[in-house]
């Protein structure tokens, strides 16, 4: 079984994290985005950086590549269990 862990983005200081615990008592304000698996997170940050490059990530955008990827591997999962 995969292991799903939060992830937080920060569009003002362009920071994006996976991590297991729920994010509150940060300097940098994260926004909650969802759960993904590490090879699922990994494969978000490959897919923003060929998008992206160096410049910023405005928070929908970083919205709709997580929801892209997110759909995309839950897809994979369901050929999978067939």
């Amino acid at each position: 079984m995969s292991k799903y862990n939060y992830v937080y983005f920060d569009s003002e200081n362009q920071k994006v994290r996976w991590t297991q615990n729920i994010t509150e008592d940060i300097d940098i304000t994260y926004n909650l985005v969802g759960k993904m698996t590490r090879v699922e997170f990994d494969l978000l940050v490959e897919v923003l950086w060929e998008v992206f490059e160096d410049k910023d990530i405005p928070f929908k955008d970083f919205m709709k590549y997580y929801n892209d990827i997110r759909y995309f591997c839950d897809k994979i999962k369901i050929i999978l269990e067939k």
